[in-house]
Formats: structure tokens, C-alpha cells, sequence
């Protein structure tokens, strides 16, 4: 195998792409992972979103959160992917936007870039802070628009990502297709993208035979480096799982 052909995974991080009339930047990080399918670039594996700080300090549309597309690739796709996605945010961000643009591979993954995703969570951070922590990690970090303040979402989130103990889950494999459906812990396991089954006191479920309600916000986080399904017991009903409350998943 040539080293163009060796596997690598990306995490492509994008932030400040929206306004409060248009899509937001969840959907932009879906269809960016959809195409990694539809043009054979690689597979899309998880998309997380990663909750920034909310403060009158810090410029925001509706919520502060930053997206990371994770996929599983080749380095000979690395260039159509970057110049896809650049391309894409600078066509389709919203118009007043400031959309940032940051991609890095697990390998060039590194602490400056985890300690940045966390520290965007609890306090004030300027573009000359994350372009500091790019330069110093190699990897690319580019404002596509506006001002440019995205850059910092997008870094923090390919760092809060490749931390794997940060955020819930935009997009993962056979999630919103079993909304409002009653599926056994097995089938999840098998043929979902869910790693772990737990329940909100912490307990990995391993039963396959139990069933769980999905419900209309079937969302799963990203501890530990796995996508796990947190679950519940129905206050209606003690017998029936479901999974938690939108109230609590969006602490993560």
C-alpha cells in the first residue's frame, strides 16, 4: 500500500456559518459528511456538536456550538475533501455569517489543541489564540467569510472531539432512521453506529432482548471515545426504557 493509500481519519471542525433566518451549521456538517460518501472520498463515521461559551463577551447566532465531521479516508483524498469543503462554506454559509473552516488528522491531534476546546467552553478566546495553537499542531485553520471569529469554534471543536469525552451526536449511523421506534439493545449494537448502551445512573446495559424507545430525539453522546445511548426508565411506565430526556442530553 502506497502512503496516498494509507488510512487515516480526519476531524473537520466548522463553526459561525449560519444566521438566525437560515439553516444552521448542524445541517451544513451533514451534508458536508454526506458527501464524503457520494463522492467516494471516505466514510463519514460520527458529526458532534460541541457547546462553546455563552457570554455577552462572545459574539454568537442563537447557541454558540461548534460542529466535528469525523471520516475515515485516504491521504490521497485530503486535497478534494479540504477544497470541498472550503469551497462549500464559502457558497453556503449564510450571508453576515463568519464561517471558520479547521481540519487536522487524529495524528496531528494534540494537547495545545484539546486544552483550546476546553478553555473555548469556559472563557473568552481570540482568533490570535487559535492560530497560535494551529501553527504549533500543523494542521489547517482557515476564516471562509465575515470576520473570521469562526476559526475558534471550528478548532475547538476538532479538539473537544478528538478529546472523545465532549458533546452529542449531529449525525450518527441508523439514529434518526429509528426516531419514534421500539429497538432492541441488540440491534442498536449490530447496526448502528451505537459503541455503548448505558443508563443515566452510569450502568452499561448489555441485555440485547431489552427494548428501547427511541422517541423523537433519539440523540447519543461522545464519552470515552464511543457513541453512547444514554437511556432511562419511563416515569409512565417503570417496565419501559426509553432514551433521556432531551432536557438532560443537552448538558453534553
Amino acid at each position: 500500500m502506497s502512503q496516498q493509500q494509507h488510512p487515516i481519519n480526519l476531524l473537520i471542525g466548522i463553526d459561525d456559518t449560519d444566521n438566525l433566518e437560515s439553516r444552521g451549521t448542524g445541517f451544513h456538517a451533514r451534508s458536508i459528511g454526506a458527501a464524503m460518501d457520494e463522492n467516494s472520498w471516505g466514510e463519514c463515521n460520527v458529526i458532534t456538536r460541541h457547546q462553546l461559551l455563552v457570554s455577552p463577551l462572545v459574539p454568537f447566532t442563537s447557541h454558540n456550538s461548534a460542529a466535528c465531521i469525523t471520516v475515515a479516508t485516504t491521504h490521497d483524498h485530503v486535497d478534494a475533501i479540504s477544497n470541498f469543503c472550503r469551497d462549500y462554506l464559502i457558497e453556503e454559509s449564510a450571508e453576515g455569517s463568519d464561517p471558520g473552516l479547521c481540519i487536522a488528522t487524529t495524528k496531528q491531534l494534540s494537547l495545545a489543541m484539546i486544552q483550546f476546546g476546553f478553555l473555548a467552553k469556559r472563557q473568552v478566546i481570540t482568533q490570535d489564540d487559535a492560530h497560535r495553537v494551529a501553527r504549533q499542531s500543523n494542521i489547517y485553520l482557515q476564516g471562509l467569510g465575515g470576520d473570521h471569529q469562526g476559526i475558534i469554534g471550528a478548532l475547538a471543536s476538532v479538539g473537544l472531539n478528538g478529546s472523545g469525552s465532549d458533546g452529542r451526536m449531529l449525525w450518527l449511523k441508523g439514529m434518526r432512521e429509528r426516531a419514534q421506534q421500539h429497538v432492541s439493545v441488540a440491534e442498536l449494537l449490530d447496526d448502528s453506529g451505537i459503541d455503548v448502551i448505558q443508563t443515566v445512573e452510569g450502568q452499561v446495559v448489555t441485555d440485547g432482548k431489552l427494548i428501547i424507545e427511541m422517541g423523537m430525539w433519539p440523540r447519543a453522546i461522545w464519552t470515552g471515545g464511543k457513541a453512547t445511548l444514554i437511556i432511562q426508565k419511563s416515569t409512565e411506565n417503570p417496565d419501559v426504557w426509553q432514551v433521556a430526556a432531551k432536557e438532560y442530553l443537552r448538558q453534553f
